[in-house]
């Protein structure tokens, strides 16, 4: 069943050899990578952290926005070294 908010298409991933399950949560993942509200596992908070740096990386967002997301929506405490360090947050 394909998530209409996902631009993947379940049949896409059909004879890669994963798991129904597996396809389906790939293509929630994909689906929901911006949605930051009721993040569900550490597959879905690593999705969106690294989103959010490739986002900030393309879209030059200002450093408080980076800062607000870092103290709200991160949580692996590698991402938020590597933001602080790479968009000179501090501590």
């Amino acid at each position: 069943m394909q998530d209409p908010g996902s631009p993947v298409n379940p049949d896409f991933l059909a004879e890669t050899g994963l798991t129904e399950m597996q396809i389906g949560r790939i293509v929630y993942l994909v689906g929901h990578r911006h949605t930051f509200r009721d993040i569900d596992g550490l597959d879905y908070q690593i999705l969106v952290e690294a989103d959010y740096i490739a986002n900030v990386c393309e879209n030059a967002y200002s450093r408080d926005n980076v800062r607000n997301f870092k103290n709200t929506i991160m949580k692996t405490d590698s991402v938020k070294r590597i933001a602080a360090s790479v968009f000179m947050l501090g501590k």
